[in-house]
C-alpha cells in the first residue's frame, strides 16, 4: 500500500470526531434540538416547543441506542449534546468569580498576568520646594499569575437515555459543576486568607460575626467602592439575619421587615441585601470523602468560618485569570470500560499585597465543621 500523507491527515481527523462533532455544534447558530434536550435535562418548561418535544427525544433514544451499539458517529454525538448541556450553565456558575475579584480572560496561548498601580507619594514628596504637599507618581507593577486547574467529569452511559430517562442527568451534572466551581472557590478563599492573615501592615479584620465587626468592617470596606459584597458560606451568612434584627421581639421591641424581605427571608432562609450590600451565599457542597472535625457527619469542601467583605467598582484585591475557558475532551477509558467526559478550567489568582486593606474579613472560629 502507498503511504498517503493525505489519506494519514484525514484520518486523523477522523480520531476527533468527538472535537469536530461538538465545536460543530457548540460554535453554530444556537441549535434549538440542544436547546430543548437541555430544558428536559433540568425540568424547564418545553411547552413553547410543542411537538418538537417528543421529536428531540426520539432523536435522542434513537443516538443512544445507536451508540450502544457502537456507532461512532452516534455516539460522538450524543456526547457533544451531553457535554454542552453541563457547559452552559457552567458558563453562568463562574459569574461568582467576579463577586470574589477582578476577572481577565485569556486565550488557551497566553499566560496569565496581573498588574497593580502603585501611588509613590512620600517619594514625591521631596519634589515640591516647600515639601507642602504632595505630587503623586504612579508606579505600575506586572507579573505572572500560577497556573492552576478545576476539574470534574462523569461516565456517559448510553443505555439510560435509550429509554428517554433523563432523572439522573440534572443530578450528575449539578455535582461536576459544584466540584469545579468549589475547587476555584476554595483556591481563592486560600490565597485571601493566606494573604490577610500574613499581612504585617494595615488590614480590615475581626474576629466573630457580631453586629459591631460586621458595622466596622464594612463600613471600613464600603469606602473603598461603590458598594461591598457580602460572601461567605450559608453558616456565616446566616448570622446576618440575627443581625439583622429578623426576630419577632428584641428585649420588649417588635421589629419589623417590608413584605419583600420576609418573603426573601422565607424563601432562601437569608437576608440578600444587609444595608445596600449584596449578600451572596458561596454554595458549599459535602465533601463525600472525608468527615468533619466530629467525625460525625461529612466535611464541607469550603471552610464555614469566613464572612468577606469585598468592595465592587474599585481594582480588586484578587485578582483571577481564566485561560482558555471551558475545555472539555470525551474519550473511552479502558480501566472502567466506559465513555467518560472530563471538564477542564484553567485559571489563576494573585492577592495584590498593595490592595489588602480594601477588603475585609470576619473570622468566626465557633463556625468551624
Amino acid at each position: 500500500m502507498d503511504f498517503d500523507i493525505k489519506n494519514l491527515s484525514e484520518n486523523a481527523e477522523q480520531v476527533e470526531i468527538n472535537r469536530i462533532v461538538k465545536n460543530k455544534l457548540a460554535n453554530s447558530r444556537p441549535n434549538e434540538e440542544v436547546e430543548i434536550f437541555t430544558n428536559i435535562v433540568y425540568g424547564k418548561d418545553t411547552s413553547k416547543y410543542g411537538k418538537k418535544v417528543d421529536t428531540v427525544m426520539d432523536k435522542i433514544k434513537m443516538l443512544a441506542t445507536a451508540a450502544n451499539d457502537g456507532n461512532t458517529q452516534a455516539k460522538a454525538e450524543l456526547n457533544a449534546i451531553r457535554t454542552i448541556t453541563i457547559q452552559q450553565p457552567l458558563e453562568k456558575r463562574l459569574a461568582i468569580n467576579s463577586a470574589m475579584g477582578t476577572v481577565t480572560k485569556v486565550a488557551a496561548n497566553e499566560e496569565l498576568r496581573y498588574s497593580v498601580v502603585q501611588l509613590q507619594g512620600d517619594k514625591s514628596r521631596v519634589q515640591a520646594s516647600s515639601g507642602s504637599f504632595v505630587f503623586p507618581t504612579v508606579k505600575k507593577r506586572t507579573g505572572t499569575m500560577t497556573l492552576q486547574n478545576a476539574t470534574g467529569g462523569l461516565i456517559i452511559d448510553p443505555r439510560e437515555l435509550m429509554s428517554g430517562d433523563t432523572s439522573t442527568m440534572a443530578y450528575a451534572n449539578e455535582q461536576v459543576m459544584t466540584d469545579i466551581i468549589n475547587q476555584m472557590v476554595l483556591s481563592h478563599i486560600n490565597a485571601l486568607r493566606s494573604a490577610i492573615t500574613a499581612a504585617t501592615t494595615l488590614k480590615n479584620y475581626a474576629e466573630g460575626i457580631t453586629k459591631t465587626n460586621v458595622e466596622d468592617v464594612r463600613k471600613k470596606a464600603r469606602r473603598f467602592g461603590s458598594s461591598v459584597t457580602i460572601l461567605g458560606d450559608y453558616s456565616a451568612v446566616n448570622k446576618l439575619n440575627d443581625i439583622a434584627n429578623f426576630s419577632v421581639v428584641s428585649a420588649g421591641t417588635e421589629f419589623r421587615f417590608p413584605e419583600y424581605v420576609m418573603e426573601e427571608i422565607m424563601k432562601t432562609g437569608l437576608v440578600k441585601n444587609y444595608k445596600g450590600s449584596i449578600v451572596v451565599e458561596i454554595p458549599n457542597s459535602y465533601n463525600m470523602i472525608d468527615l468533619n472535625t466530629a467525625g460525625d457527619f461529612y466535611a464541607p469542601q469550603l471552610p464555614t468560618t469566613d464572612l468577606w467583605f469585598l468592595p465592587q467598582g474599585f481594582v480588586s484585591p484578587l485578582q483571577i485569570g481564566i485561560q482558555g475557558g471551558i475545555t472539555s475532551m470525551t474519550a473511552t477509558d479502558i480501566n472502567l470500560r466506559a465513555e467518560v467526559t472530563r471538564f477542564d478550567i484553567f485559571y489563576g489568582n494573585k492577592v495584590l499585597i498593595e490592595m489588602i486593606p480594601a477588603m475585609g474579613y470576619i473570622y468566626d472560629a465557633a463556625l468551624a465543621e
